[in-house]
C-alpha cells in the first residue's frame, strides 16, 4: 500500500513540473497584459541598469500610470504568476496589502542562473518584469538582500555591501 501511495505522489508531482510555468511564458503573460486606457507599456531590452546587481542580457517590461481598479488587474496577473512558477525556484519574495516583490532563479550552467523578477506596487501604480541572467555570486547576493515596502510604493532591495 506504501509504494502505491508513493508510486501517486511522485506521478502527482512529476505532473506538477510538468505544468509549471517556464520563466519566458511567464514573462510573455506579463507582456501580453492589455493596456488599459492611461497606462504606458515599456520594454527595455539588452544591458541596463540591472547590470548593478549582476542581471545581464535582460529584458525589461513596465506598466505605468495605473489607476484604481487597474492596478489590482495587474497586481493578480502578477500574483498568479508567482503561484504558476516552482516554490523550489523562489529566492526572495515580498508581499504586502499594496506591493509584491518575487525574484525565482534556476541554474542554466555551471555558474549562470536564468532570473525573472516581479514587482507590483499599488501605490506607485507600476507593475513590471524583468527577465535575463545572473551569475551565482550575485544570485547569492539578492539571496541575503534586504527587502523593504518603500513609503511611496514599491520595494527597496538593499545588498549587502560589507561584509567583515
Amino acid at each position: 500500500m506504501k509504494k502505491i501511495l508513493i508510486l501517486l505522489v511522485f506521478v502527482f508531482g512529476m505532473a506538477m513540473l510538468a505544468n509549471a510555468l517556464t520563466y519566458e511564458e511567464a514573462f510573455d503573460s506579463i507582456k501580453a497584459i492589455p493596456n488599459m486606457k492611461g497606462v504606458d507599456g515599456t520594454e527595455i531590452s539588452g544591458h541596463n541598469y540591472f547590470d548593478a546587481i549582476g542581471v545581464t542580457n535582460s529584458q525589461l517590461i513596465l506598466w505605468t500610470g495605473e489607476k484604481n481598479r487597474q492596478t489590482e488587474t495587474y497586481g493578480n496577473a502578477i500574483y498568479k504568476m508567482i503561484g504558476e512558477l516552482p516554490a523550489s525556484e523562489m529566492i526572495q519574495c515580498k508581499m504586502t496589502d499594496s506591493a509584491i516583490f518575487a525574484i525565482f532563479a534556476k541554474p542554466v550552467s555551471s555558474n549562470s542562473n536564468r532570473i525573472i523578477i516581479f514587482s507590483d506596487s499599488a501605490y506607485a501604480g507600476f507593475t513590471g518584469a524583468l527577465i535575463g541572467y545572473i551569475s551565482n555570486d550575485a544570485l547569492n547576493a539578492l539571496r541575503s538582500a534586504i527587502l523593504i515596502p518603500r513609503q511611496d510604493g514599491g520595494t527597496a532591495l538593499y545588498l549587502n555591501v560589507m561584509n567583515f
